[in-house]
């Protein structure tokens, strides 16, 4: 029987740097996506919305657990987390609110980077590339990501991970509050 691992998961969304704000009324956020095991499935989060201003601050958190094997560690390795900077403006159409968002640019961390890095604790500045014209010409936004990965061992007892029976493994958000910083990322 293969060996079993519980993985941690911490991302901290800090600030974005160099963006140039052109007066407009929309919000921005951040949207990532971490890979799930079990097929070509992917966790989608999105951080608070914040007016656009010079230099926009998150310093949100969250974290995520899950149980895996060593082939699916593996696997992971060869995935990416991708970071996508978007817009959203609330619109009034016929008396009913409507938001929709509009991705503005985007980047990725890769996992084998993060598992690499000493004590698997990796701080990047992560480059945008352009994926709106709103910035056809001008540098494009980066973005200060802390990303952690703590990986132990199961307690194997008779056979059985401590999660259950079930071979199929995903990622679940903790109960932690993405708000609380100091909980999360010291």
């Amino acid at each position: 029987m293969p060996n079993n691992y519980h993985l941690k998961l911490d991302i901290k969304i800090t600030k974005l740097a160099n963006f140039i704000d052109q007066g407009s009324d929309e919000k921005l956020f951040i949207r990532y996506y971490i890979h799930a095991f079990g097929g070509n499935r992917r966790i989608q989060v999105d951080t608070r919305e914040i007016q656009s201003r010079n230099s926009v601050m998150w310093n949100e958190c969250a974290s995520f657990q899950c149980h895996a094997n060593l082939d699916q560690i593996q696997q992971l390795e060869l995935s990416h987390i991708t970071f996508e900077l978007r817009s959203r403006k609330t619109r009034q159409i016929f008396g009913g609110i409507m938001t929709r968002s509009r991705l503005l640019g985007g980047g990725e961390i890769s996992w084998k980077d993060v598992m690499d890095s000493k004590g698997m604790k990796l701080e990047k500045w992560i480059n945008f590339t352009a994926k709106d014209r709103k910035f056809d010409g001008l540098k494009l936004p980066n973005l200060l990501v802390e990303t952690k990965v703590d990986v132990t061992r199961d307690v194997d007892t008779n056979g059985m991970r401590k999660c259950g029976s079930s071979k199929k493994c995903d990622w679940v958000d903790s109960s932690v509050d993405m708000y609380h910083v100091e909980t999360l990322i010291d």
